[in-house]
């Protein structure tokens, strides 16, 4: 941030907070250093950008207590307009004005936590842009804006997570059944943040979406997805997460998240927009020539799926998809990154390190290959996911015992009826052990090679499995990474993919009919769904 400069006098506060203080015309970049001084609020900052929108930042503690659209207000009664997290009872907000009073910057510092948010807004344009300066470690571990809006006024948004109305607590208090079974939950409104687009809620001639922007500070990867709008009945929460805990993968990043927006239409929702101009405005943004990119090749045996080239490293976390055979990744802070190929969600390859720098783009060749096909059979796909598996198509958006949701459990399963017959998913006090029958001409002579790949666990839970007479050792099922989060009843498989394999004697085989038991090995217990488990992303079975 630039130096504190002399607080300007009580009547420049007042007219700054009402964001009507003139201020020299500026162009170009490094307008930081110009415009009106920040000055600290002696009352609330309100800014109305004359294109339908009109907010007010609370001069004391920074929570954006007013939102309008068109005169009509949209804050839910009892809550703030928006506020990182839950809000602060006391915060420094200063304001400066740039373009004759037509554009402002309102910075809202909580010193004690470590976290300044942004909130830029100009005439002329319907849009609230923020960003949110993070420099230590945060407890809670968790980064968000959230808005809550009225839902009387914004009535349409995902229904998996309209809870208003499901009275019946499924698990722990956010997650909800109604009278037929079914369930919903904030979790089910997710979006990987490789395909992510605005999101929000929408209903009588007024729309409120969230512009993601650039998550290049966010953690967990290219697949990695989070809250985004929950209905509770008593505000429609649309929620902009940096950082959670919700099967985390990464470390927080430090640094300035964003920009991101909030935007309001009429109702329809707004495509994505480049933000790059806020760079003259939001401290510590880098423009686009204090970056670098990336570009290179990948090749590989992927089978049909897309591949995705990721960057991760401290400063940063970058993706570009693969299309016949090249990618480009752009907009990269300076500094050193892991490289990573991806076959679905699945990496393949050998990861690659990679050294970015401003103005210059950096080459880079990626290489690997999707595992073998299994030649005695193959049940789900090498792909990181577990796409294919019964009721697969179901989970992001249902908890697993909705009435929807097909039976877990059955007495057998065979490989000849395919992936479709067979639980995603194995939960210890659920559907585990399962029974998996598999035929075979000939024993193989050395016996057979059992590779079992997952996508996640919970709870410590990993495969173990016997067969004729065969069990197989406590060596074969090594604990998982740990990620202390609950996964596939918050709507996502996407953990760390673990692949498990076992040798099968011989002697523990026959000619024809075959069973094998999958069970669920944990040194931790709970009930049904919360007891350990883990995702399946493919078996196969080879001679060893």
């Amino acid at each position: 941030m630039p130096a504190h400069r002399r607080p300007a006098s009580r009547a420049r506060r007042k007219a700054l907070a009402a964001g009507l203080t003139s201020a020299a015309v500026l162009v170009g970049a490094g307008l930081l250093g110009f415009g009106q001084p920040w000055a600290n609020a002696a009352a609330n900052v309100s800014f109305d950008t004359g294109a339908g929108l009109a907010f007010t930042i609370n001069g004391a503690n920074g929570n954006m207590t007013s939102l309008k659209h068109n005169g009509t207000e949209l804050t839910a009664s009892g809550y703030a307009a928006g506020q990182f997290e839950s809000g602060w009872s006391s915060a420094t907000v200063t304001s400066k004005t740039f373009n004759s009073g037509n554009s402002i910057l309102v910075s809202v510092a909580n010193t004690s936590i470590g976290v300044t948010q942004y909130y830029f807004a100009r005439r002329g344009d319907n849009t609230v842009y923020m960003a949110t300066n993070i420099s230590k470690a945060l407890n809670p571990g968790e980064a968000r804006f959230i808005a809550r809006l009225k839902p009387s006024v914004l009535t349409t948004s995902p229904a998996a997570a309209k809870t208003g109305g499901f009275t019946t607590t499924v698990e722990g208090s956010d997650v909800f059944a109604n009278a037929a079974g079914r369930t919903a939950s904030k979790f089910y409104s997710s979006q990987r943040l490789i395909a992510q687009k605005p999101f929000g809620a929408s209903g009588n001639g007024h729309g409120a979406y969230i512009l993601p922007a650039y998550t290049d500070m966010t953690s967990g990867g290219p697949f990695f997805r989070d809250i985004e709008v929950n209905d509770t009945g008593s505000a429609v929460n649309i929620t902009h997460y940096m950082f959670s805990g919700h099967q985390q993968t990464e470390a927080l990043r430090l640094g300035l998240h964003g920009p991101y927006a909030l935007t309001l239409t009429d109702g329809s929702a707004p495509t994505a927009r480049s933000m790059d101009f806020l760079a003259s405005y939001l401290p510590g943004m880098l423009s686009n020539a204090q970056r670098g990119g990336v570009s290179g090749t990948a090749s590989g045996t992927w089978n049909g799926l897309k591949a995705t080239v990721a960057l991760a490293g401290p400063t940063g976390q970058y993706r570009g998809q693969v299309k016949s055979g090249k990618f480009v990744i752009g907009h990269v802070k300076p500094g050193t990154y892991t490289a990573t190929l991806y076959a679905g969600e699945l990496a393949v390859g050998a990861p690659k390190s990679i050294t970015v720098t401003a103005g210059a783009t950096t080459s880079l060749a990626m290489t690997g290959n999707v595992p073998a096909a299994g030649t005695l059979f193959q049940l789900g796909t090498f792909d990181g996911t577990p796409a294919g598996f019964r009721n697969a198509d179901k989970i992001e958006t249902m908890h697993p015992s909705d009435s929807r949701m097909s039976a877990w459990k059955a007495s057998s399963y065979s490989v000849a009826n395919g992936a479709a017959a067979f639980p995603m998913a194995e939960f210890k006090s659920v559907n585990s052990p399962t029974a998996l029958s598999f035929s075979l001409s000939s024993v193989p002579a050395k016996g057979v090679k059992l590779r079992i790949a997952t996508t996640s666990s919970f709870a410590g839970g990993r495969p173990a499995v016997a067969i004729g007479g065969y069990t197989s050792p406590a060596s074969a099922s090594p604990a998982p990474t740990n990620l202390n989060s609950r996964n596939v009843t918050r709507g996502t498989w996407r953990g760390i993919n673990t692949t498990y394999t076992y040798t099968i004697p011989a002697s523990a085989l026959k000619t024809g009919t075959n069973t094998l038991s999958i069970s669920v090995v944990s040194g931790s217990s709970g009930e049904t769904f919360l007891s350990p488990n883990f995702i399946f992303d493919a078996l196969a079975l080879d001679p060893a």
